[in-house]
């Protein structure tokens, strides 16, 4: 079977930088110099805890970080839409969620579970592994439950900005790209992705990619050989070599508490101790200085919703 997991699954290492005319004239359209280094530092997985959520919140009302994702489906779903209502101006996009990978801790759709009985287990969550979920999962439901998830954030009051897939569950199979291609048309929303979509063997999926696409040119995560490293030193190598173009870098912020050490129990990589180590560093006086020093322009997904997907 084809998978692109390793785009957005989070245990990526550093993502092959690609560079092409494409995104050459996405950084004129966006009102940049073809030379510029622009980076969006992007929080995943809000909505999962309460953890999740304050730390967030945190870093983006007083640090670098500039953009997030919710997880509609899960419990805390309904805190941080209620402050994205009150923060109209964050830029929170929507960590689409087909899995539930955490040992006690777990979630369904958000769609009725006779609708998409394809996408959960038999106590009625969603699969644990992302091979688990493509074992089983229907390509029509796949869309569904991606289109009521997306449903679901704008009837909460959400301004979502862009989508992108929680542990590349939404980009791992071909029929995976297409449901999640197929709903940013649709709601004329920027889907995370980045050049290696070309790889696909699928006609169709080519057909989807157009001057309203933006291709990453770089997608970023540290996996758990840059934690054992230490996540400063990784973040510092990110920085120093960033490419010219637009890049993506996805963290995960949290506090290593006793909600987030409960949840991420037996599952060390991402797990409490993790976050708190990204949320350390992307609120701390140094990564301000990097990106000073290499004069790294930070950008929006609303700014790539309103002036590319959603140009006049």
């Amino acid at each position: 079977m084809f998978h692109i997991r390793s785009i957005l699954n989070g245990m990526l290492l550093m993502s092959v930088v690609f560079l092409s005319a494409q995104n050459e004239s996405a950084l004129q359209k966006l009102g940049y110099a073809e030379d510029a280094r622009l980076l969006i530092i992007h929080a995943d997985d809000l909505g999962v805890t309460h953890s999740e959520n304050m730390a967030s919140i945190k870093a983006l009302e007083s640090s670098p970080v500039n953009s997030a994702s919710i997880m509609v489906p899960c419990p805390w779903f309904p805190e941080i839409a209620a402050y994205a209502r009150d923060h109209s101006g964050v830029d929170f996009g929507l960590h689409l969620t087909l899995n539930a990978e955490w040992k006690y801790y777990k979630w369904g759709p958000v769609s009725s579970k006779d609708s998409v009985a394809s996408l959960v287990n038999s106590d009625g969550y969603f699969y644990s592994l992302v091979d688990s979920l493509n074992m089983f999962a229907k390509a029509d439901q796949v869309e569904t439950e991606l289109r009521n998830q997306i449903t679901k954030a704008y009837k909460a009051g959400i301004d979502v900005t862009h989508l992108d897939a929680h542990m590349g569950a939404a980009v791992s199979t071909p029929q995976n790209v297409l449901a999640y291609l197929k709903v940013g048309k649709e709601f004329q929303l920027p889907v995370l992705l980045d050049k290696r979509i070309h790889e696909i063997p699928s006609e169709e999926i080519k057909s989807m990619i157009d001057e309203r696409t933006l291709l990453m040119d770089g997608i970023y995560s540290a996996g758990p050989e840059d934690y054992k490293g230490g996540m400063a030193a990784y973040y510092e190598k990110v920085f120093r070599e960033l490419p010219v173009g637009i890049s993506s870098l996805l963290i995960h912020l949290a506090y290593d508490d006793e909600e987030m050490q409960a949840v991420t129990i037996d599952h060390p990589n991402w797990g409490a101790a993790w976050r708190q180590a990204d949320m350390d560093f992307f609120t701390s006086d140094t990564c301000k200085q990097i990106l000073e020093e290499e004069g790294i322009t930070l950008v929006s997904w609303r700014e790539i919703r309103d002036k590319i997907t959603r140009a006049k």
